[in-house]
């Protein structure tokens, strides 16, 4: 009885747990034009953003530990025209193709397979899938590079990386890391698969400014070799500051990246070999617009390259790049296209 009572209130009065339609407002039509997100580079990948707030302690790794600074303005040296097509058959395998059309004779062809397991939460999750499989071929030279990428839980995460320069397979370079990913620190581990050489790194946040490291690495081919190199870097507000020594190439880095402003980003960096006792000093910038961005660099032996790059929606992107030699008296131009997610 008590059953046919609920059915007949809900019958005469259920009609208030309706949805009623309305007219769209100026909150729908903001939801029907939004656009999907514009990424120019890694840097402003949404996912990898949220890994950096998740864990705001956590250091790169020792030989991640310039890539901010080798980013912020860098520019692709380009002559002739390159063409870059991707595109995802699924969600997790994406395809990509690159053809690289220079002024005079040659020219080179790319292929390259992504597939991303684990769990996707949108089309950017390409930050740490496990696993993560990429191959890339260049049929015109015989090069491929294969790169495994396998998480056993969220703080080991071990990878495979494979690189055969040409046909001959004595012209290859097969290399085993594994990660521990600590709540303020990481440590890693990275061997050749001939046993050629062993590393271990190990990079600690000492504070909330500053982060060091240092890597130890052993060389057994083509002669014997021990090396102990460091790394430093250190925020101070909008400004970061970079250095490392490499005792194997002999080679000392030091730069610092400055945000001017959001869109706004400068850099500096000064590179000294010990081998060829020859110092590098270059300067740069980048400005980003709303659907643009450009990059400048300037270096101490008289070259300027730069490029600029507008999207024309987040599935077409056109780049022009120039390159100036004002001690040699050459200038280099460059076309770049880029369709599809790739």
């Amino acid at each position: 009885m008590s059953q046919t009572r609920n059915n007949i209130y809900r019958l005469f009065s259920g009609y208030g747990d309706c949805e009623v339609p309305r007219p769209p407002g100026p909150e729908a039509e903001k939801e029907e034009t939004k656009e999907e997100p514009i990424i120019f580079d890694e840097s402003e990948n949404p996912m990898l953003q949220e890994m950096q707030k998740k864990f705001p302690l956590r250091p790169p790794s020792f030989e991640m530990l310039l890539q901010p600074l080798r980013l912020a303005t860098m520019v692709e040296p380009l002559e002739g025209v390159k063409v870059d097509f991707g595109m995802g058959l699924s969600q997790r395998l994406q395809v990509s193709t690159s053809w690289l059309l220079p002024h005079g004779p040659g020219g080179s062809f790319d292929l390259t397979l992504m597939f991303a397991g684990g769990k996707m939460a949108n089309p950017y999750d390409f930050v740490s899938p496990s696993p993560f499989l990429m191959a890339r071929v260049t049929p015109g030279v015989g090069k491929q590079d294969l790169k495994l990428v396998y998480k056993i839980n969220d703080k080991i995460e071990g990878r495979l990386s494979a690189n055969y320069l040409s046909r001959d397979p004595r012209e290859s370079h097969v290399q085993l890391e594994v990660d521990y990913n600590g709540h303020d620190f990481v440590t890693g581990a990275k061997f050749g698969a001939a046993g050629e050489f062993l590393s271990l790194s190990y990079m600690q946040s000492l504070t909330k400014s500053l982060i060091g490291g240092i890597e130890l690495t052993g060389l057994r081919k083509p002669r014997q070799l021990v090396g102990l190199s460091g790394g430093l870097k250190y925020n101070y507000g909008l400004t970061t500051f970079y250095g490392q020594y490499l005792q194997m190439q002999d080679m000392f880095h030091m730069g610092a990246c400055i945000k001017g402003n959001p869109n706004v980003t400068f850099s500096t960096e000064l590179v000294y070999s010990g081998m060829s006792k020859e110092m590098e000093f270059a300067l740069g910038t980048s400005i980003r617009f709303q659907r643009a961005k450009f990059n400048a660099q300037i270096s101490a032996s008289g070259k300027l390259v730069t490029s600029l790059m507008h999207a024309i929606n987040p599935f077409l992107k056109v780049s022009m790049h120039s390159e100036v030699d004002f001690f040699k008296q050459e200038q280099k131009f460059g076309l770049g296209i880029m369709l599809g997610s790739g």
